[in-house]
């Protein structure tokens, strides 16, 4: 009997972490040994499947990151610690630690980007095999009320040099010590960028578009930026089509691409 490729394994839910009104991250006890970069599908009956990033590993379960912006998130956002969802993968290309190792590394992330970029950043700052010989960290949200992994972000400040940047504080009633601005303004912040800076960016297109452009600027080499492609994928495993750009599948190529691939992918 063939085994049926798009079949989910039930999983329970270990806990749930509320960033905002819109985002959460759920724990699931899931044991898969994946690398950072890699996406999930996840599926609730009588609602669909989507694929999700991996945001977090552990030697007995994994954390996804999720948005609430559409039927399955919005189902997903309905359950309680205990209950259970289908889960298949992990699949795509991960990130490249081995370039990463003893370099300068840049990790720029917009909003919910920085779930993709968390498993990264944990490996390279709390484990031995892959560590940058210095270690940057640039994200942006919205306003100081769309933080997310506010504890995670005290961590990295301990262990590398991290700038968090919100577009607007207006509407806030508490202070905000962070910067206010786009995070493409606040690439010229970071010391040290040159051609051998790696760089690691995740966000919305137009972001990544103006930051390359500002990378470039800072005479950051092309083929030493690697981004994450947001797209709708189906299957996951490059059968329906769905994500497909020219020759290449998000799903089985990427979702991390070099820069240098990755900007001659445009529909």
């Amino acid at each position: 009997m063939m085994n049926n490729i798009y079949a989910g394994k039930a999983v329970k839910i270990l806990g749930i972490t509320k960033h905002t009104n819109m985002e959460r991250s759920f724990t699931l006890d899931a044991h898969i040994h994946g690398m950072p970069g890699q996406f999930v599908m996840v599926s609730l009956s009588h609602a669909g499947e989507i694929p999700i990033s991996i945001s977090g590993f552990s030697s007995t379960s994994i954390e996804i990151t999720v948005r609430n912006v559409g039927k399955v998130t919005s189902k997903l956002f309905q359950l309680k610690v205990g209950d259970k969802l289908h889960l298949r993968g992990p699949y795509g290309e991960s990130f490249p630690l081995e370039a990463f190792d003893g370099q300068h590394l840049l990790i720029i992330a917009g909003g919910t980007g920085l779930a993709a970029v968390k498993p990264l950043l944990e490996c390279c700052l709390d484990d031995d095999e892959y560590k940058p010989k210095k270690l940057n960290l640039l994200v942006g949200f919205k306003s100081p009320k769309h933080l997310l992994f506010k504890k995670e972000l005290d961590h990295w400040q301990k262990k590398g040099e991290v700038i968090v940047t919100v577009d607007t504080t207006e509407g806030e009633t508490e202070a905000w010590a962070g910067g206010i601005g786009f995070v493409v303004d606040f690439v010229k912040h970071v010391g040290g960028i040159g051609p051998e800076t790696k760089v690691v960016l995740v966000g919305p297109p137009l972001m990544i578009t103006n930051i390359v452009r500002e990378l470039v600027h800072n005479n950051v080499r092309e083929e030493n930026i690697w981004t994450s492609f947001e797209r709708h994928m189906k299957c996951g495993v490059g059968k329906c089509g769905h994500c497909r750009i020219r020759d290449k599948y998000v799903c089985l190529d990427g979702p991390v691409f070099n820069h240098v691939e990755a900007k001659s992918l445009i529909d």
